[in-house]
């Protein structure tokens, strides 16, 4: 199972090296399973959508709101974010000419968290081997899949009497996404 987070979330179930796209063509709309009922609005029309919670647009809304607040991480002279230099993983990189300020490593664990009982959810409903994840978010490596690892673990029915699914990084980060579509589009031609 494959899944992006960047400013949404994305996903795919691989079966035997293809592409599960469903009776209409709408399998892997994973980010828009409702985990929070009457939870914060989706732009799908939705409320408490998987992405609301566990996303780039997460990260991006924390941030700023710290900012507004006048938080620990509020931009600096320079433009730039005050804090811990490794706290700026996981968005991506800012429209030309805007101020970006950067989430903490608890925004980074939160949705990390969020991200972990989602996949207990997929992990019980689809029993996959493996679960990818690539996307811009996922360039806050650990920090992100250590608390949804440990969410995972936590969440997952029958814990006990059967393996956990390894939660990794896409070995090609950001650029997985366009490369698999490529390839998608190579093998089908």
């Amino acid at each position: 199972m494959t899944l992006t987070l960047g400013t949404g979330i994305g996903g795919a179930i691989v079966m035997d090296g293809r592409v599960e796209r469903g009776q209409h063509g709408m399998a892997g709309e994973f980010g828009h399973m409702i985990m929070v009922p009457h939870g914060r609005r989706c732009e799908c029309g939705n409320r408490g959508c998987w992405e609301q919670y566990a996303s780039g647009n997460v990260l991006q809304r924390e941030g700023q709101a710290l900012a507004r607040a006048g938080g620990p991480l509020r931009p600096n002279s320079n433009g730039g974010a005050r804090g811990d230099q490794r706290q700026s993983a996981g968005l991506s990189s800012p429209k030309r000419g805007s101020r970006v300020t950067q989430p903490p490593k608890s925004s980074l664990a939160e949705v990390g968290r969020w991200l972990g009982l989602g996949l207990a959810n997929l992990a019980a409903a689809l029993d996959p081997g493996c679960i990818v994840i690539g996307g811009g978010v996922i360039a806050a490596g650990d920090l992100i899949l250590d608390p949804a690892r440990e969410e995972m673990a936590r969440n997952l029915p029958g814990r006990g009497h059967r393996p956990l699914a390894p939660i990794v990084a896409a070995e090609l980060g950001p650029r997985a996404g366009l490369i698999g579509a490529a390839d998608l589009a190579r093998r089908d031609f």
